[in-house]
């Protein structure tokens, strides 16, 4: 290969890598150089595209992620929060420090309910002495049974006395357990959440109530125009 080179401005006779021209004194641009940086630019284009693509495969991927993180914080949240009955209890009032029962077959207790003053009176002594009661009020020629306990802490809870997809009135305790005596199923008694059985969506259905001096007081309307959930 020659080592000889010419000028591009006066045509005379240089050396290959000569910087300027002998004779008029131009600059010589390297053809390495004009090389290299033309090169170097294409390398940055080519990178450019290259990342210009791997940023538009990633934004699909992130909004996925997004989307799941998302929806998976919105089932957590709702998960978190009590349920319909733990809220009800969670707001009864407290009418002794606490409250035990036996790891057996603990049955309930039946009574009358009374109404007076658009209020379903129940005894709140009966209730603490006994612990877990049913009483049946007649409404419209229909009678209501009502239950009665005590959670362990001591609140006093009144509910609709009825398993509805079994259509059992009756149950008992063992432990901390509520236990319908027709189909079996298992709810925690402290806050009516399902333990086991198929009936578990269907707890007693837990109605507000208030003690007034040695009464626990039901608003009457709340009875009267309760409806099966199923």
């Amino acid at each position: 290969m020659s080592n000889v080179s010419f000028c591009p401005n006066c045509g005379n006779k240089i050396q290959l890598n000569s910087k300027f021209c002998s004779i008029c004194g131009n600059k010589i641009e390297s053809k390495n150089k004009t090389n290299f940086n033309e090169s170097n630019k294409n390398n940055i284009k080519r990178n450019k595209v290259l990342n210009t693509r791997k940023h538009a495969k990633r934004k699909p991927l992130f909004v996925t992620s997004a989307i799941i993180v998302l929806v998976g914080g919105f089932i957590w949240y709702f998960a978190a929060q009590p349920s319909k009955e733990a809220k009800i209890i969670d707001s009864q009032p407290k009418v002794v420090s606490n409250v035990s029962y036996p790891s057996t077959s603990y049955q309930l207790t039946y009574s009358l309910a009374l109404a007076k003053n658009g209020k379903i009176i129940i005894p709140l002594e009966e209730v603490k002495q006994r612990k877990f009661m049913r009483f049946d009020y007649i409404s419209n020629n229909e009678m209501i049974p009502i239950l009665a306990y005590l959670t362990e802490d001591g609140k006093v809870v009144t509910a609709i006395s009825m398993c509805e997809p079994c259509n059992s009135i009756t149950f008992h305790i063992k432990g901390s357990n509520l236990i319908c005596n027709s189909c079996g199923t298992t709810w925690n008694l402290n806050n009516l959440n399902a333990v086991s059985g198929s009936c578990g969506k269907y707890p007693p259905d837990p109605i507000p109530s208030n003690v007034v001096g040695n009464e626990i007081q039901i608003d009457k309307s709340l009875v009267d125009n309760w409806t099966r959930r199923i």
